[in-house]
């Protein structure tokens, strides 16, 4: 008597085995762009989490946790820092995880202090979804043009990480993160980099300011900003300024 033939199927093989197929199939693979650079969402969900609910379930957090992604920083000065909360959130709603996360670009990330206390809002808020650890959060240089100043801002960058770990979440949405921008000012008049990257901060924010003057008033930071940087002109008051 011939007997069916069973077509053998991942769904039934028992949790841990499909665990194990998961950790093969969504291994370290390339870095993956984690970013909302020209308006792509490059950070979607892999084709295996999107074949059914149990496999999304399974298998979605390993993806995020077991690959290197890249966040770029080449966003408006509004949008960069912004763009990767709403990114964290939704890693968060997904119960994922980041392994590893290298940013790209972090030059563009301190052209104010607005943006500084961003980034400590980022790292304060998400701490649960950010790597776990700050060894496996880094930043990539800028390229040749104005390296050095891009080093320094990591090295800064990199410290404020540690000064998040000791802000107090209840600060968030109190009304008192104004006091952020003193405590991060102060915090990074104690280095070298973080001198260098405040000094920086004045400079780009001069930059707003005589943009904003000729054009009367009208002209918004982040196109300002944008304007400059595609003109050279950031990079060349960088440059004059020392930091090449």
């Amino acid at each position: 008597m011939d007997h069916p033939t069973v077509t053998p199927s991942l769904l039934a093989l028992p949790a841990e085995l499909r665990l194990q197929i998961y950790n093969y199939v969504l291994g370290p693979s390339q870095p993956h762009l984690l970013s909302a650079y020209c308006g792509h969402n490059t950070w979607i969900s892999p084709p295996l989490s999107r074949t059914c609910s149990l496999f999304r379930y399974e298998s979605l957090h390993l993806h995020f946790l077991n690959n290197e992604f890249i966040y770029d920083l080449r966003s408006p000065l509004e949008d960069g820092v912004q763009c990767l909360a709403k990114t964290l959130q939704y890693l968060r709603e997904q119960n994922c995880v980041l392994g590893k996360l290298r940013f790209k670009h972090v030059s563009r990330g301190v052209l104010s202090m607005q943006e500084l206390v961003k980034w400590v809002e980022v790292f304060v808020e998400y701490g649960d979804v950010l790597p776990k650890r700050s060894e496996d959060i880094t930043f990539c240089q800028g390229p040749l043009r104005y390296r050095e100043f891009a080093a320094q801002a990591a090295v800064a960058l990199r410290s404020l990480i540690r000064f998040s770990a000791v802000i107090n979440k209840s600060i968030l949405g109190s009304g008192e993160e104004a006091a952020l921008t003193d405590w991060i000012a102060e915090f990074l008049e104690g280095t070298v980099e973080g001198r260098v990257v405040l000094r920086g901060v004045s400079i780009a924010e001069e930059f707003v300011k005589g943009f904003r003057a000729a054009a009367g008033g009208e002209v918004q930071g982040a196109n300002v900003l944008r304007w400059a940087m595609m003109s050279g002109g950031m990079i060349e008051g960088l440059k004059h300024a020392g930091y090449t």
